[in-house]
């Protein structure tokens, strides 16, 4: 597609605005009173559903070319599930900039374990460097490093959470040169559904409150079907590094967002440390675009 002024505008405008949403998204582990699985798990049935229902719409059909690509992919979804579940834990031991800003770590996290799964790629030692530089940034963050304390449990689990998604982006990768993202996202959240039901303590309980079942249906449908889809839609207008760079605001929105609305003050030295991870995070994607560039 050609880039004009007109469509790059519109492509950062829609860009922003989904930041802004998948930013906010983090507010629904503090409104919802459950455990991190059993809300997960809603937001992963009733995406499933939605999306479901949008294929049946444009009468698209789910096809793999082997039972292996959907069992790869059913797969990753597990760790997509695991990913969600530890980041929406993280926020509810903590707040939600330490969740966010922990998760953030993931590009440099990404550039460490991409080597393992590449013949073509060895390991950086300045993606080394910035891994480093981003669990300073985290050290900044927590003020006791004992168990007892949320905040340092709360980038525990963040950083758990950003090496499931480093290595969850890291294997979706190859799928995505033979099926489209919203198949993938559909089989993911099918894996996801499947694999946290059994565990939902409470989701009928959840449910059956029409306040509740507003917010899940509000998280699968705005927060989840519809962010990814502008995703998607703004990436075809920008190029990969005004994008990365443009993502690393939304700790800011999700910080702001629970400010407001939920009175979490952010914790001390929360901007200083903030800084440094979200600096390592830019710097990160930057460098991958001019290798890209490189090897064009």
């Amino acid at each position: 597609m050609k880039t004009t002024p007109n469509s790059l505008f519109r492509g950062i405008v829609e860009l922003n605005i989904t930041i802004l949403i998948m930013g906010n998204v983090t507010l629904f582990a503090k409104l919802l009173p459950f455990p991190a699985v059993t809300i997960i798990s809603g937001r992963a049935v009733f995406g499933f559903l939605i999306l479901g229902l949008f294929f049946l719409l444009r009468g698209k059909q789910i096809k793999y070319q082997n039972f292996g690509d959907f069992c790869k992919t059913f797969g990753i979804g597990i760790l997509f599930a695991l990913h969600w579940v530890t980041y929406f834990h993280s926020i509810q031991v903590s707040t939600v900039a330490v969740g966010m800003l922990s998760l953030f770590t993931y590009p440099v996290f990404s550039a460490l374990m991409e080597p393992l799964f590449s013949e073509e790629k060895k390991l950086d030692p300045f993606a080394f460097f910035l891994a480093c530089f981003s669990l300073f940034g985290l050290y900044l963050i927590v003020p006791s490093f004992h168990w007892e304390n949320q905040m340092f449990q709360g980038v525990v689990w963040g950083i758990v959470s950003a090496l499931l998604y480093a290595l969850r982006n890291i294997l979706t990768k190859e799928m995505h040169t033979h099926y489209s993202g919203s198949q993938i996202l559909f089989t993911q959240l099918f894996a996801t559904a499947l694999v946290l039901l059994p565990f939902s303590e409470g989701l009928f309980v959840m449910l059956s409150e029409p306040k509740y079942l507003l917010f899940q249906v509000v998280l699968a449908g705005v927060f989840t079907a519809l962010a990814h889809t502008m995703w998607i839609r703004s990436m075809s207008l920008l190029s990969v590094t005004t994008a990365g760079t443009l993502s690393t605001l939304s700790p800011i929105y999700g910080s702001l967002a629970a400010w407001y609305f939920l009175g979490e003050v952010p914790p001390e030295k929360i901007w200083l440390g903030g800084g440094v991870i979200l600096f390592c995070a830019i710097l990160e994607v930057f460098r991958k675009r001019g290798e890209e560039k490189l090897e064009q």
